[in-house]
């Protein structure tokens, strides 16, 4: 009776967090857990008296009835935990100075509200967001400028087609729905998830300003795989122990809208997109503490400013290492449209100096004729970590436009340096 009731005890644990909480949100639960463990040690005192009184002559009845009442008071522990709706957010402010075009400012960078709630085997997520920069500023074009008629057709594809400077730093930006889905997790191999979701590359699963190390995304990113998904998406994972560690292999499948960020009208065909996700785990020991590798595959159409659609694939991989304080990040992505391909990537080290303070430095690079843009960036920069939920950053980046055929011929474009800080508080 004391195992089955050490078990019940831990399975309300494990009920009681969600899916998708991160290590902040654990720790949270584990605070609020903590109210709960006197009453689960007296329970334990309770059932060990009833086994010493056992052998002095306890009638069946009698335990049965006592059994009877400590599975309700783990019960209503359970139920406690579980009628609660989770609510989490995050915010980042963000100050910029480059010799850029775009001015020096101060952003109300991001500021978002997680909701979450669990009942059995189903989860529901919501995230808004409201988000200062621009969602595609790369695909503004001057007027008159030769291939206009192409980037406008692009950028209607990607809802920005409006867009003439691409410099909001107004602080107001727009609020959007980022993920609104709903889960059944059958077991750890397969689970369903439907409904408006991230795409399952890394950094969209962890692009939140208190887990990434800079203020800015990867200039290659909105460009080769969508941002987010509307649709259906399959998932789970295995594992073999091997060791003290294990060997994991975890797959992702997704039918989902032929449409980039902001396209959602445009995708009225029968046709859908569809992609997936192969991730490998391989086994960890010594210094080694993560050794991780992926593979990401996406067939899709994208609609033109003619309501046309075309193929759009894109490819890619990316692999997270980290030994002991040191750890590197890579992400490469190959795309197709229209007969022409495009390409980006970056290359991210990281050392962490001291328990709160980690310094990075990032090599990202973006070719792309479909937008007209060839561009290399290098940024370094050091986080300051005191809570696993606040973050302050800083960091100094130089862009330099490349030379390529399909880049801007009138108006030279010139390298420009700059530096960025940011102050992140997740809740």
């Amino acid at each position: 009776m004391k195992r089955t009731l050490w078990l019940a005890a831990l399975m309300a644990f494990a009920v009681g967090r969600p899916a998708w909480a991160q290590q902040d949100e654990l720790a949270r639960l584990k605070a609020e857990l903590a109210a709960q463990q006197a009453i689960i040690a007296r329970l334990i005192q309770q059932v060990e008296e009833l086994e010493k009184k056992q052998t002095q002559g306890v009638t069946r009845e009698e335990l049965e009835v006592e059994a009877k009442t400590q599975q309700e008071a783990v019960d209503s522990v359970r139920e406690t935990l579980l009628s609660r709706v989770n609510l989490n957010g995050y915010y980042n402010f963000r100050f910029s100075a480059d010799g850029s075009p775009t001015p020096i400012a101060f952003q109300q960078h991001h500021l978002g509200i997680l909701m979450g709630k669990q009942i059995g085997r189903f989860n529901f997520l919501m995230e808004l967001e409201l988000q200062n920069v621009p969602h595609h500023p790369e695909i503004s074009r001057p007027e008159g400028s030769e291939g206009e008629e192409h980037a406008e057709a692009i950028a209607a594809a990607v809802g920005e087609a409006g867009t003439e400077t691409g410099m909001d730093v107004s602080g107001e930006g727009q609020v959007a729905v980022e993920n609104a889905w709903m889960e059944y997790n059958h077991n750890r191999y397969l689970n369903v998830r439907v409904g408006k979701q991230l795409s399952p590359q890394y950094w969209w699963q962890n692009h939140y300003p208190n887990l990434t190390y800079s203020t800015a995304l990867p200039i290659h990113l909105r460009e080769l795989f969508p941002a987010e998904l509307v649709g259906a998406m399959v998932q789970g994972t295995l594992a073999r122990p091997m060791g003290t560690s294990e060997l994991g292999i975890g797959y992702k499948l997704y039918v989902a809208n032929n449409q980039f960020e902001g396209n959602s009208q445009a995708d009225l065909r029968d046709a859908k997109s569809w992609g997936g996700r192969l991730q490998l785990r391989l086994p960890t020991g010594g210094l080694l503490k993560r050794f991780d590798v992926a593979a990401d595959l996406y067939r899709g159409r994208i609609a033109l400013v003619t309501q046309e659609l075309v193929e759009d694939h894109v490819a890619g991989f990316d692999s997270q290492i980290e030994i002991d304080r040191f750890l590197l990040n890579t992400e490469y992505a190959r795309g197709r449209t229209l007969e022409r391909t495009r390409f980006g990537y970056y290359v991210q080290p990281a050392v962490r100096l001291h328990e709160d303070w980690i310094g990075f430095y990032r090599l990202e690079r973006l070719e792309s004729p479909r937008i007209h843009r060839a561009e290399e960036r290098h940024l370094a920069g050091l986080n300051y970590r005191p809570f696993p939920q606040i973050a302050l950053k800083g960091e100094f980046y130089r862009s330099r436009p490349l030379d390529r055929s399909f880049t801007e011929s009138e108006g030279e474009q010139k390298p420009f340096n700059g530096f960025a800080t940011a102050a992140v508080f997740f809740f």
